[in-house]
């Protein structure tokens, strides 16, 4: 009996694994490709029936963070988009423009040491 008779799928790396690995690409593909498009209907239905176009807007400041790749926690809130998002966010709701603008100086020691 081969090492590969009790395995149903057969040895690593083989056509089965490669199916397996392709279905699960393209499922991912299409849930981060429909992102951009619930985001675009979230923000149509909270301006035309909340009538909130204004406030709104800021989700579409998602879509690149969705996609970014971050190798820190601190590299995630200092990045330039998550950086004007929160300025955004802190002027727009609490008029806390001032010192919020200090933000954006921050954002080198994101990409500063370590990984």
């Amino acid at each position: 009996m081969s090492e590969y008779e009790n395995d149903s799928l057969g040895p690593e790396g083989s056509y089965y694994d490669h199916l397996e690995r392709e279905k699960a690409d393209e499922k991912r593909r299409k849930d981060e490709a429909s992102f951009p498009l619930i985001i675009a209907i979230t923000y149509l239905v909270m301006g035309a029936v909340f009538d909130m176009w204004h406030p709104s807007w800021l989700l579409f400041f998602t879509i690149p963070l969705r996609y970014m790749k971050f190798r820190s926690t601190r590299e995630m809130i200092l990045n330039p988009v998550s950086a004007t998002l929160i300025y955004l966010v802190i002027g727009f709701f609490f008029h806390i423009w001032h010192p919020t603008w200090l933000i954006f100086a921050f954002i080198p020691f994101a990409y500063i040491g370590g990984k």
